[in-house]
């Protein structure tokens, strides 16, 4: 009985330590020290002015904008479609990792295309920006690394991701 209970606790270990958990995850947070955040109320995302330097899976973009707006709208801030809000939100998901770039089949072993990859096991990176609303300055920036992706269910990971970086807005001042 005691060998089936030690066998049950290391396979627990094991699979606990594959998995990536958010709390571990770097993150770095920058802000303007003269912002007034505790008056922030209403927010709207920003355009969609994305570089187009890395691969883009507006899938996941739009899983990482609904995380963002689920969690500003728990924490009691309200998404305006119309109108003045107190700030925007802009944010950028970078994916990098163990992919590697493949020929095309018409290349024929030519150089590598920089924006065909193989491969599953890629991590990402979310950055997010608050931005004033009418000079687009940005007034508080996180960086959250190391995403693992989880093929089957890439929301939740993406929805941890995102609880984890804004633990730090709004920032205590004063």
């Amino acid at each position: 009985m005691k060998t089936r209970t030690l066998i049950a606790l290391v396979a627990v270990l094991v699979l606990a330590g594959c998995t990536s958990t958010t709390s571990n995850l770097p993150v770095r947070t920058d802000y303007s020290k003269n912002t007034a955040f505790h008056e922030w109320k209403s927010f709207r995302f920003a355009s969609d002015s994305k570089s187009k330097d890395y691969q883009r899976y507006p899938r996941l973009e739009r899983m990482a904008q609904q995380a963002l707006e689920e969690e500003l709208t728990a924490r009691g801030y309200t998404r305006l479609e119309e109108g003045s809000p107190d700030f925007r939100v802009a944010y950028e998901l970078i994916f990098r990792g163990g992919t590697k770039p493949q020929a095309a089949p018409e290349d024929r072993g030519a150089e590598p295309k920089a924006t065909a990859y193989g491969g599953s096991s890629q991590r990402g990176t979310l950055i997010v920006r608050m931005l004033d609303p009418r000079t687009a300055e940005i007034l508080w920036t996180g960086q959250i690394a190391e995403i693992k992706m989880n093929v089957i269910e890439p929301q939740k990971e993406l929805s941890k991701a995102v609880r984890r970086l804004l633990v730090e807005f709004p920032p205590l001042t004063g």
